[in-house]
Formats: C-alpha cells, structure tokens, sequence
C-alpha cells in the first residue's frame, strides 16, 4: 500500500530546495511506529530504520563541518559542538520551522497524546527525513540540505553562542557585578485537558512584566519566555 503524497509535502519540498524523485521515501520517512503498528496487516512499514541511517548521516556531516571549520579544536571539543548541533531541541526546533508535525502519519493514541508536538517525534522525523534525501538523491543533496537547515547552527555552536538553557542564562544576566535584578516566573494561564495541557508562563524583571509564552509544561513555557526576554530585555 502506497501513502498518500499531499500538496503539503510539496511545500515542504519547496522549503528543503529539493524534490524526491521517488515520493514514498519522503512519504516514508514521515511514517511513525505507532502509524505502521496500527497498518501492519497492509504492510506499512515505519521510519525507523531511515532513522538510523539519518542520525549517521547527520553526524557525519555537521562533524566534518565543524572539522574543517575549526582545525585547531580536539576532539573533545568537536565532539561537544557538534552535539549541541545534532540534539534533539536543535532538530525539534528546526522541524517546527518546517512544520513537519502536521505530515506525520501517527497511530492513535499518538494522536491523542499530543505526538505531532513531541521533540523527540520531531527529531526523530528530521533524521529519517535526512536518510530519504540520501536514499533518494545522494549524499551531495542530503548534505546539502542539512546544512541549509542547520548552518545558522552551526554558525552559533563554533562561536560558544547555542544556549538552550535560556533560563539559566536569562538569571545569569540579570546578576552582574553592577545591579542585581529579581527575575519570577508566574503561570498566568492553564487550558485544555490533561492529555494535551498548555500552560503560560509569564516573565517578571524586577516586578514588570517582560513576556508571556506558552507550553506543553511549564518548563517548555519557562525556557520559550526567557528566550524571548533574552532577547528583548536590556538591563
């Protein structure tokens, strides 16, 4: 049986700057365990194993990437670089800018439990989405691709700069040597039942209210508001 190929993974083609020649390794890699599980009697099979592969590709590239960047550093530190490059936030993140959660074909209860969301899902997804565009076109056009997607990463990773602990370094900046600042963090909302809970969190400096985010939890929340007030809040 053949997944259905939709106008959406058009654009997401568009979005990639490439085009599969043959459809049902893109079709594939968005093919969740739960969704193969469910459809195994008509032999639909999961992106696992292009999972595998695709977590291969992908360290090999952003390694070789940082290697030639950085010719100086050891191995220590390439391997501490890259792995803040290939983490599953990074790619989580990347996939939401893609919006790859709406492609993803889900058995069920994974549906119900919020799985187009789920990092991990996310991430997964990216690499077996790496593996199709290798399988599909070569390594020079998987290449390709991960480094449009990921270079502005990589970028910030050799520069010390990729933080995905924002609240610990939102507190970090409101103590300097000069002023202290009272950061709060204050849940200001909850909706939506428990098996898809959206909390808001609310950033406080000094008792002025910063930024407002929301999450899955209210560390989600936590770390999307201080990446924001980052950003925005001079002291």
């Amino acid at each position: 049986m053949e997944r259905e190929y939709l106008p959406q993974h058009a654009v997401l083609e568009e979005k990639l700057q490439y085009s599969f020649s043959n459809k049902q390794y893109l079709l594939l890699a968005f093919t969740h365990s739960t969704y193969s599980y469910e459809h195994r009697k008509m032999g639909i099979v999961s992106n696992q194993r292009l999972e595998f592969l695709g977590d291969a590709i992908l360290d090999f590239i952003i390694g070789e990437e940082i290697y030639n960047r950085k010719p100086q550093w050891d191995e220590g530190k390439l391997s501490k670089t890259r792995a803040l490059v290939v983490c599953e936030k990074t790619l989580a993140e990347v996939a939401n800018q893609l919006q790859v959660g709406q492609l993803l074909l889900l058995g069920k209860g994974e549906e119900s439990t919020g799985g187009r969301e789920k990092p991990s899902t996310l991430a997964d997804t990216m690499e077996s989405m790496f593996a199709a565009i290798y399988l599909d076109g070569g390594f020079e056009n998987a290449k390709r691709v991960i480094l449009l997607l990921l270079n502005s990463y990589v970028d910030l990773a050799v520069k010390g700069e990729l933080v995905f602990d924002y609240k610990s370094r939102l507190l970090e900046k409101a103590q300097t040597k000069h002023a202290s600042h009272q950061v709060l963090f204050e849940v200001v909302n909850e909706e939506g039942p428990v098996h898809d809970h959206i909390f808001e969190v609310a950033v406080l400096i000094d008792g002025q209210e910063i930024v407002r985010a929301k999450g899955r939890s209210k560390k989600q929340a936590e770390q999307d508001a201080s990446k924001q007030a980052l950003e925005i809040w001079k002291p």
